[in-house]
């Protein structure tokens, strides 16, 4: 049995898009990896089929919001951890938050599951669009957090043009559009955020989704959408932020690969946002 590493954390972030039909995939991610928490979106799972008893099985708790069609956020917690607090809201708004939104506060963390609404337009301004989904995790971001923060998923949104691997296939698209991407540098700058791995791998590309056609991903034709983002704070205790392409091989794999995120010293952190 895995046991809790207090100077370690090891979080994952992954849109397995059908978490039924990814689930071979996860159970093997959960069996080789060991993570301290996972953060899933796109289950497209209705609450009565999440597989919560398999997961019980491999050793994690489950919080799942199915919300509408294809959306879907879950986190999953390692079963020697000790969930302290949960959120089913997003800017005090539990409609806004299904299906797209959960936190979780575990080991001296508060952790972000989102999966962004994809568009299409960034005309589309009331609660069911991007741009005022966006809008409600900068504000999000902005509360009074007593523990440091971190915020995994898919954004649906490329921060820039090196996240893309030839911008102008997708000029103006919702995932490149400037709207959509002034937004998320709201996010990033109101919240005292951190973008994780381009902080870590300032040249990289670190595409994280690719189509399933066309020999997208052999031909590395992606997008870096899936992000992680982390106070200011917590940041500096972020040793390691790796694409795990290994996924995203193999026998049914999701057109998205996993985000790992290492932390070091985070019980040293926590204490010092609640003495802060």
């Amino acid at each position: 049995m895995t046991t809790y590493d207090e100077r370690r954390l090891r979080i994952v972030s992954w849109n397995v898009n059908g978490i039924r039909a990814r689930m071979p995939r996860i159970a093997e991610m959960l069996r080789r990896e060991r993570p301290d928490m996972v953060c899933l979106q796109e289950t497209r799972c209705p609450f009565r089929h999440f597989p919560h008893k398999r997961l019980g099985e491999l050793g994690y708790r489950a919080q799942h919001s199915p919300g509408r069609r294809n959306g879907g956020v879950a986190i999953l917690v390692r079963s020697d951890h000790r969930i302290t607090s949960r959120c089913l809201s997003l800017d005090n708004q539990h409609d806004l938050a299904a299906g797209r939104w959960l936190e979780t506060t575990c080991a001296g963390l508060t952790l972000g599951s989102v999966y962004v609404p994809a568009g299409p337009t960034r005309q589309e301004l009331d609660d069911s669009g991007k741009l005022a989904f966006l809008e409600a995790v900068a504000n999000q971001a902005c509360h009074d957090h007593y523990h440091p923060m971190l915020i995994a998923g898919d954004f649906n949104v490329a921060p820039s043009d090196r996240d893309v691997y030839e911008p102008t296939w997708l000029e103006g698209s919702y995932a490149t559009a400037a709207a959509e991407r002034e937004d998320l540098r709201h996010i990033l700058n109101d919240g005292e955020l951190v973008d994780v791995y381009r902080h870590l791998h300032p040249d990289d590309h670190g595409y994280t989704c690719w189509d399933q056609r066309g020999g997208h991903y052999a031909r590395d034709y992606g997008l870096r959408i899936d992000l992680a983002l982390a106070s200011s704070r917590l940041a500096e205790h972020i040793t390691r932020c790796e694409v795990k392409h290994a996924y995203r091989q193999g026998r049914r794999p999701s057109n998205h690969a996993p985000l790992e995120i290492e932390l070091e010293g985070i019980r040293d952190c926590a204490e010092r946002a609640i003495a802060a």
